[in-house]
Formats: C-alpha cells, structure tokens, sequence
C-alpha cells in the first residue's frame, strides 16, 4: 500500500510539473513585444557628409632666410600688421660684406690681368709683321686674352651671387596681413637651406579664411565643388557659419593608425562666407557637407531599415573580413542590427534591406529599396507605399528578437511629470 501510495504522489507531480510547463509556454507564446512605431510619410531628406578639421587662411606665406646667418634685427612681433615690402627681419651681414668685397677685389685684379693680356696680344701681333716672332707665340698671346676675358665673366657672376646673398640678409614683407607666427628671436640662427625651410614667421591675410578638412574614402565621391557646407567651430559653441567646398585635393593622406589599421583621407578646402573677426587660424571645426537634396520623397527612420534574411525576416550576421567603414556606414549598420552578436553567419546573396511593418498586433517583415539618407530619415524606393507603420524601437527588439509575424503592441510612452503625479 506505501509503495502505491508513492506511485500516486510521483505521479500527481509529475501532472503538476507538466501543467506547469504547459503554462508557462503559451503564456511565453502569448506575450507580445511592445514597440514604437512610425508612419511613412513624404518629407525632404537632405544627405550630408560629416568631416572634422583646421582653420586656416587662404593666404599665407612662410617667410624663411636662403642663407645661414644669425638674426640681429626682428621688427615685428606677432600679431603685428604689415604691409607689402616692410622691414621685418635683418641677418648679420659682416660674412656677406666681406665676401662681396672680396669678389669685388678679384673682378680688378681680373680686369688688370686681362689690360695686360690685351697689351701683350698687341705687341706680339706688331712682332708678327717685322717677322720677329712665330705664328706659335701669336696663337698662346690670344689664348691668354681670351682665358683672362672668359675670367672677367666669370668674376662678374660671383659678385652678383655675392651681392645677391648680401642682399637676402634683409627680410621684407612678401604680402600685406597679420604675422599670425614667430617662430624665432633675435640672436637666433637660421639655417639657410633652399631644400629645407626654416621658418621665421608666417604673414597671413586673415581677412578670408578656410577649413582644411579631411574627408573619409568612402564619403568623398559624393563631393563636389561648390557644394553648400555648414561649419561649426568649436570657439564659437551653438554657431552655425556658412561655408563652400572651394578644392577636393585629387590624392589621399594616410595615416597609420596602428599596426594593421589606416586611416586614408582627402584634404577638402572649405571657404568660410560669413566674416568673423575673432577667428583665428588653428581653431578646430566641425563640417557638414551638403552633398545630395531630395523634397517630397518616402521617407522612415534609420533605425527601422534592417538587414535580415532574404526568405524570413530573421538577424544574421556577416563573418568577412573586417573593413573600415565610414562614421555613417557604421551608424546605420548600428541601427539595422547586423552587429556581431546576430545569429549565425549568412552569406550576402541571402540578404535583403526591410522593414517591420505593424499590421493589427503581428510584425510583418517588409523588403525595400533605400536612397539618400538624412541624418535620422532614409529614403525608401520601392517596396511602400506610404501610410504603412513601420517598427521604429526599441533597438534590442528591432535588431535581435523581432522575427516575421511575431505579436507586437503598442510600446506606453510615459508622460513627463506622470510618475509625480500618481506619487501623489
């Protein structure tokens, strides 16, 4: 009888366990994902292109010496205003003046040498006549006259080279504006090299100034001259300037950023249209170039445009080789979740772009086409039609657990001052 008895109470549990479970599934099955969602609506999407770089003005000249000397004048300080062909710098000029002197002296002594070579030719060609000298001595008294003029030339032209030196002992202003850096001071040296500048200081037209900014691989086919850009400088917080793409340059900059990571930019010129006086070169900036505009077109937010499964709707992830993306390509990527912890590997034929669209309480998985993208909105060509709502968030619901004909409800959005309210 106990061992029956038994029997019935393993049993009675064994219901009670299976009930249970029972339960607990079709409530699980039951229990809808509550969502925000959004209506697909016709609005204007304008795509930009977002870089980050220096200012600086369109004109400026580094003014460096082509000769070593010590400097023994400075005139300007910076900051200073100056005007084309002033005074700024002297050189020490005793070397120079020497060696101009001592070019000097070789060009009369030349010049001497060269009245006695003249003199001799003279005689020697009377001698020739009377027949008192060979042909021989006539042809070496010529030479000679001719060696001391090819001297003479030669002379000439290191008394220029040595004038000229002279003469870059003095700096003068190549252009009129501001000495926006000094580099050196007085008593200091200057290397003098043609190949190598050795910068003094800078005069720079501060009157027009530019942003060098520097524009990611994947973003630069998208710009072009002339296109509208707006600039926020970081000394000038919640301003907006007006600026223009004024040059692309036509080749790339790369930077290492690591051992196995590079960074490939374009240096794009922007010319700042409003004048502000307190701009100074060096400050950091921030661009948004303006590279495409579509007005009345279909429109759903970013975040909402998924990449899944070609057939079902469901996350996958892309195990390839790690490319370097662009600052958008990798908010979108974000928001579509295809991130690393995404279900199984798929190949990219598999996939399609889409979209959840809420019909009664089911999610229904929806294929489009994208355009152009704003910074929240993504342009939609085929596939809507306009009217439908389209799952917007959460994004651990949109990029992991929402699957085609899963049970959604409307996510409550709580009111603000609501919590103190019912506090009350």
């Amino acid at each position: 009888m106990k061992i029956k008895k038994r029997y019935w109470i393993l049993a009675l549990l064994l219901l009670v366990i299976i009930a249970v479970v029972v339960i607990t599934s079709r409530g699980r099955g039951d229990k809808k994902l509550r969502v925000t969602t959004e209506k697909v609506a016709c609005q204007s999407l304008l795509a930009t292109v977002s870089a980050s770089g220096k200012v600086e003005p369109v004109v400026q000249v580094k003014v460096s010496s082509q000769i070593p000397a010590r400097i023994t004048k400075l005139a300007v300080r910076e900051g200073d205003e100056v005007t084309a062909g002033q005074f700024l710098v002297e050189l020490d000029r005793e070397r120079y003046t020497a060696i101009v002197e001592q070019a000097q002296s070789g060009l009369r002594a030349a010049r001497a040498q060269l009245d006695k070579a003249n003199a001799d030719l003279k005689r020697i060609e009377e001698l020739v006549k009377r027949g008192m000298v060979s042909e021989a001595e006539l042809d070496a008294a010529k030479a000679q006259a001719e060696f001391m003029a090819a001297q003479i030339d030669q002379t000439i032209a290191g008394e220029k080279q040595a004038r000229d030196d002279l003469s870059k002992t003095v700096l003068l202003a190549p252009m009129s504006g501001i000495v926006s850096r000094l580099n050196k001071e007085e008593g200091e040296m200057t290397l003098g090299s043609q190949f190598q500048e050795d910068v003094i200081l800078i005069v720079a037209d501060l009157s027009r100034m530019q942003i060098k900014a520097e524009v990611d691989e994947n973003d630069i086919v998208g710009v072009k001259l002339g296109d509208t850009v707006r600039c926020e400088i970081d000394a000038f917080p919640d301003t907006f300037f007006a600026g223009t793409v004024a040059e692309i340059a036509q080749s790339a900059v790369v930077q290492a950023l690591g051992t196995q990571e590079e960074a490939t930019n374009f240096d794009v010129e922007i010319a700042i249209l409003d004048c502000i006086a307190a701009l100074r070169p060096g400050m950091s900036a921030t661009v948004d170039i303006q590279v495409d505009r579509r007005d009345s077109v279909l429109a759903v937010p970013i975040q909402s445009v998924a990449l899944r499964d070609r057939k079902e709707g469901n996350p996958v992830e892309l195990k390839e080789k790690p490319q370097r993306k662009s600052s958008r390509q990798r908010a979108q990527e974000v928001g579509s979740g295809t991130s690393a912890d995404t279900a199984q590997a798929t190949r990219k034929e598999d996939l399609v772009q889409g979209v959840f669209i809420m019909r009664s309480d089911s999610a229904i998985w929806t294929p489009v086409k994208t355009g152009i993208s704003s910074d929240t909105h993504i342009e939609i060509l085929s596939g809507l039609e306009g009217g439908e709502e389209v799952v917007t968030g959460p994004f651990k619901i949109l990029a992991k657990d929402l699957r085609h004909g899963a049970k959604i409800t409307h996510k409550e959005e709580k009111k603000p001052g609501a919590g103190r309210r019912d506090a009350e």
